[in-house]
């Protein structure tokens, strides 16, 4: 199910507490993503996306808010994987420890290609990848995988979101963290990537999106997926 509301408001609306098997968040990292993706015009493609532009409380105000609700609702011993910027990440693994959370190692995502930038060009992101107490405690599905993936970006000029990921980083996630038919919720779903991963590996899902626009972005998106879906079986 997706909702058209802040991922805040509509968990305590719709989730119950210790109901989730694994909650992914790709909340805005308050560095006025939107702008940065830009035309031949030099025109940003896309508006700056919603709470990407807070002072330094109002963003730690709006985290903790969604990070407590996160804690809350997902099971013991339950995975989140957080996307943040490298410039907000020492701030996110405290936020997450005051929650309770306990962060157990930092995801780097190699995007195997360089983006923009001018002293050491960036090409990677980090995921937090943390779990909800230290009691039965869920072991990731293989023990061959290391904390670095490497797998292909999107190219700027063909995503439909300015932080889209793509379908293969969430399904990696997934796939590690849950079982078919646990329910996978997204807060942040965006142009709703993890929700394609969530249905195409046969999970149970719950998204937020509180950008009308994106939310209909989202809609398409999954709609379409459902479709594939229904062929491929």
């Amino acid at each position: 199910m997706l909702y058209n509301e802040s991922c805040i408001e509509g968990s305590k609306k719709h989730l119950e507490d210790n109901s989730v098997d694994l909650l992914i968040a790709d909340p805005p990292y308050n560095l006025r993503f939107g702008g940065t993706t830009q035309t031949k015009t030099k025109k940003p493609r896309f508006n700056i996306i919603e709470n990407d532009m807070l002072s330094p409380v109002e963003y730690k105000r709006f985290c903790m808010q969604w990070i407590f609700q996160a804690y809350r609702v997902l099971k013991p011993g339950r995975h989140i994987y957080v996307c943040i910027d490298w410039r907000m990440y020492a701030d996110m693994v405290i936020w997450l420890r005051n929650a309770g959370f306990i962060v157990k190692n930092c995801i780097v995502w190699d995007k195997q290609h360089m983006g923009l930038g001018w002293q050491y060009r960036y090409r990677h992101e980090f995921i937090i990848f943390a779990v909800k107490g230290d009691k039965r405690v869920r072991r990731i599905s293989t023990r061959k995988q290391t904390d670095i993936w490497r797998i292909t970006r999107i190219h700027g000029n063909k995503t439909i979101h300015p932080t889209e990921k793509p379908v293969e980083l969430l399904k990696e996630m997934i796939v590690n963290s849950s079982e078919p038919g646990e329910l996978m919720v997204d807060f942040f779903a965006g142009s709703g990537v993890a929700e394609e991963a969530a249905i195409m590996t046969s999970r149970s899902w719950m998204a937020f999106e509180i950008d009308f626009s994106w939310y209909d972005v989202s809609k398409k998106r999954i709609q379409n997926s459902l479709e594939l879906k229904h062929k491929l079986t």
